[in-house]
Parts: structure tokens; C-alpha cells; sequence
């Protein structure tokens, strides 16, 4: 009878501690509070004016994936029954709550999050649009790298988000470093977008515009685009987008910003200065406009009122405009 052989005692402590290992692993997936995490996440949105909402909150690789992730603005505060079902971390709870309560949502099919080491943070990777956005962050969220990635703007909701029925390519990258303030009373400093470095690229093509969703985002009651088009935007061949900008401590250098189609050409350069919410951008810009006259037609009003600005004086085929205010109230002048 052949003696039976020991098995080295190196492999039963290297098996056993795999096994404790994975199995502590698992016990942390399986126990881990997603109702918990769920509500923070609500109630930190909450605060910043945003509600969020996930129907699935699951363990990914290494990470955590969050499916059915809707995000949206109310269009008046929120009732307390409105805020403790959503702070409640009850998927089915929320989910009950419609556009009418917590307004039209932007739809993220799928998110998924894991821990990087180099560097210290969160990598990202989410199915959006018909396309993939990825990327990562800080662990202050100072440092942000984002990827645009074949989005299609006539998915994920976004028509009834923004009001705008738009529809096309849009591919990009976004690397954005902001110094962190120091916190009061103990609390940890936020991340200064006032004060960021970083570059903007962004490249769409075939991109037509058909229309605005009426009371939906810009084309909401009193706002000007229902004042310019009672009868809601008409389609616009917006047609291939180029835009690069560069920013250094919050101000932003337009390198090139442009929109060309058969019907339109758009053109643009001057300066963003960055604030603390992105709303708030202030643009400093000379725009440039080209408009075929079947389009100025089917523009009404808006286009009519184009004949106002000047003929540019490096190319008279262009009228020649200036836009300031911010990116939540912009203003459009004749250039002077």
C-alpha cells in the first residue's frame, strides 16, 4: 500500500488564508449598509439642489455598481413627505416619486465606482447615452478626469431634462484641478472651482436640434426661449462641434469654439471665468454668426432680429455679436 503524502505545510496556510481572505471579502459585500449609503447620497444631493435616485445598488469588481441612477432638479422645494421618502433608502419608495414632485430625470443606465491608489481616489465608469463616460476623482474630489465617449444627447432622458430634442455625437475629455478652501468650524474644505486649472475638449458631429419639449428645462414657463418661440424651438441642423479651452485659476482661455452645418456657422473666442457653481460661469465672449436664409425663416422672430448685429468687419458674411451674463442668465448684445 503507498504511503499517502502530506501536503506541505506552506500550501495549507497559504489555502486557508485565500479562504479567509475571500470570505471576508464576501461577508463585507453581503452586510455592507446600500440603504444607508443610498440615503447619504440623497440627502447630500439634497443639498446641493439636485435629487438623486438609484434602483439598484449592488457589489461590482473591487467596487460598487449602482444601476438605474436618475438625477434631477426640482422646480420647487420639496415637500417633507417628498424628502424623507427620498432620504429613506427605499429604492421602491422613490422610485414612486414622478417628474411632477422631483422633476424630469437625466437617466444613468449603469455606474460603477472602485478605489484607486495611484492616485488616491475613485476611477469611474458609466453606460450613459448610448455611450460610456469614465474616468476618475480626488479623494477630496479636487482632481477630476472625465472621457466622453460616443454619447447620443437623444438618450438618457435628456430631452426632457434640458427641453432640448437633440440628437448626434458628442465625444470629449474634461481634466479639471481645484484647490481645496480651508473648512470653518472644524468641517473639511470643499474643493474651489473658482480657482481651477485645467482643459475642456469637446468634438460632436451631426448633431440636429428638433425641437424643445414645452415647460421642460430652458423651454420652461417664462423663459426665453417660449418668449422667442411661442410655438417651441424649430429644427436646427446644428451640425459638427469643435471646442477646446484651457483654464488657469479660473479663468478660461476659448483656443477654438465652433458650429458649422449647410445652414449655420457659429464662431467664438474670448474668455469663461469659472465661479463656485458652474451656473454661475460668467462668459466674456465675441460670437460670430452665419445664417443661411432658409433658416432665418424658420427661426421667426429670433431670426429677424439677427439683422440687428453688425456685419463682422474681418468677414462681413458674419454678424457679429458679444455674450456676457452667466451660464444660468446669458446676455446677447450687438458687438460694439
Amino acid at each position: 500500500m503507498a504511503p499517502q503524502s502530506k501536503t506541505a505545510r506552506w500550501k495549507v496556510v497559504l489555502g486557508y488564508s485565500v479562504f479567509s481572505l475571500l470570505a471576508l471579502i464576501l461577508c463585507f459585500f453581503l452586510t455592507f449598509p446600500y440603504g444607508a449609503l443610498r440615503s447619504r447620497i440623497a440627502t447630500e444631493a439634497l443639498k446641493a439642489g439636485y435629487v438623486v435616485r438609484i434602483d439598484s445598488l449592488r457589489p461590482g469588481f473591487i467596487g460598487l455598481t449602482a444601476r438605474g441612477v436618475r438625477i434631477s432638479q426640482p422646480s420647487a422645494p420639496l415637500s417633507a413627505e417628498t424628502t424623507a421618502a427620498l432620504t429613506s433608502g427605499d429604492p421602491d419608495t422613490a422610485r414612486m416619486l414622478g417628474p411632477a414632485e422631483v422633476g424630469e430625470p437625466f437617466v444613468i443606465d449603469s455606474l460603477s465606482l472602485r478605489p484607486t491608489l495611484f492616485p488616491l481616489g475613485a476611477s469611474f465608469q458609466a453606460h450613459v447615452m448610448g455611450g460610456e463616460v469614465s474616468g476618475n476623482a480626488g479623494a477630496r474630489g479636487n482632481q477630476v478626469h472625465l472621457k466622453l465617449d460616443k454619447l447620443d444627447p437623444s438618450q438618457g432622458n435628456l430631452k426632457n431634462f434640458t427641453g432640448l430634442d437633440l440628437e448626434g455625437n458628442l465625444s470629449g475629455t474634461l481634466t479639471i484641478n481645484m484647490p481645496v478652501t480651508p473648512g470653518a468650524n472644524g468641517r473639511p474644505g470643499e474643493p474651489d472651482l473658482s480657482q481651477a486649472d485645467g482643459e475642456l475638449a469637446l468634438d460632436g458631429h451631426d448633431l440636429l436640434l428638433k425641437g424643445s419639449v414645452e415647460g421642460a428645462g430652458i423651454a420652461s414657463k417664462g423663459s426665453p426661449v417660449t418668449l422667442l418661440f411661442p410655438g417651441g424651438l424649430p429644427r436646427i441642423p446644428v451640425g459638427d462641434l469643435t471646442a477646446q479651452i484651457r483654464f488657469e485659476k479660473g479663468q478660461g482661455t476659448v483656443d477654438a469654439l465652433s458650429l458649422k452645418s449647410d445652414q449655420l456657422e457659429i464662431k467664438g473666442n474670448g474668455t469663461l471665468k469659472l465661479n463656485k457653481r458652474v451656473q454661475y460661469t460668467e462668459p466674456n465672449m465675441d460670437v460670430k454668426i452665419r445664417v443661411e436664409p432658409e433658416l432665418v425663416k424658420a427661426l421667426g422672430t429670433a431670426g429677424l432680429g439677427l439683422s440687428i448685429l453688425p456685419p463682422d468687419k474681418d468677414d462681413p458674411k458674419f454678424r457679429a455679436g458679444h455674450l456676457s451674463g452667466s451660464l444660468g442668465r446669458l446676455t446677447f448684445l450687438p458687438k460694439r
